[in-house]
């Protein structure tokens, strides 16, 4: 009986590779979040110096925009004529009077912002951690070093700020193309029947500045986040070409995951300091 008793709790025990498996991952984790945030730090820091380096903080400002205007336009475009067609069929019943204010309030606070993220993480985000991957793999930045160079003002702060300031404005970019596309559809599609008139008094009655703020504080952050974590793969990459490989996608995929709990959080704190009011 207890022989019994003993082998049924040992078949309820997790196996001991699972629970070293899930430690180690757990360290890993915690490890990368450390090297994010000391990165965060050393870069904030060394912004006191942008001004020696500012042809390289507009080159690399210049880069993200161009990396990222077409795809969000046309990204953008059609997430916007999709809402309108999707929340036309399910308000068909009721009025199709609020699709503005759908639309204006999801492209600005939500959509707009979470769109361009993915974006730029996709796009540049993975370019900055090749290169400083391919960077550390060749031995240029221990070749920095030996110079005295650091690499966090030369490599890591310069991007800080170009994604930290090219965000808002795309998400901006994103917010007008997305409207815009609601709007086409608006106009062309015969199934609506509201008019374009109707749609845009709609969007502008709800939307309000707060709105769009809270979508720009949400790229400022979104762009931090991105590039500290491209940077902090960048760093760390280590075993020649495969490790490049594994860096990056590591990267993107980190910073899509920082993006949904930044967006969660700032969604948390801009509704417990500006409640909606009912109108």
């Amino acid at each position: 009986m207890a022989q019994a008793t003993d082998s049924a709790r040992s078949s309820l025990r997790a196996p001991p590779g699972v629970v070293a498996a899930l430690g180690r991952g757990t360290l890993d984790v915690l490890q990368i979040v450390g090297e994010c945030v000391s990165l965060l730090a050393a870069t904030v820091w060394h912004c006191r110096s942008a001004g020696r380096h500012l042809p390289k903080i507009v080159t690399q400002l210049l880069l993200v925009g161009s990396e990222t205007l077409g795809i969000a336009a046309l990204v953008s475009l059609f997430v916007g004529m999709v809402m309108v067609v999707q929340a036309a069929d399910q308000l068909a019943n009721y009025t199709q009077e609020v699709l503005g204010s759908l639309v204006g309030l999801a492209m600005t606070k939500e959509l707009g912002p979470v769109i361009m993220g993915f974006i730029v993480a996709g796009k540049s985000g993975s370019a900055v951690a090749a290169e400083i991957g391919s960077m550390k793999v060749y031995e240029e930045i221990s070749a920095l070093r030996t110079m005295d160079i650091d690499p966090v003002p030369f490599l890591s702060m310069p991007r800080f700020l170009a994604m930290t300031l090219a965000l808002p404005m795309l998400v901006l970019y994103s917010d007008v193309i997305g409207i815009l596309g609601g709007t086409l559809v608006v106009a062309l599609d015969p199934t609506i029947s509201i008019s374009v008139s109707q749609f845009l008094d709609n969007l502008t009655e709800w939307l309000n500045l707060t709105d769009v703020l809270v979508g720009l504080v949400k790229g400022l952050v979104f762009g931090m986040l991105v590039s500290i974590v491209a940077c902090t793969f960048g760093f760390r990459t280590s075993g020649g070409a495969e490790g490049v490989a594994r860096a990056t996608t590591s990267a993107v995929v980190w910073s899509f995951v920082a993006i949904i709990i930044a967006d969660f959080v700032i969604v948390r704190v801009a509704f417990l300091f500006f409640p909606a009011t009912p109108k």
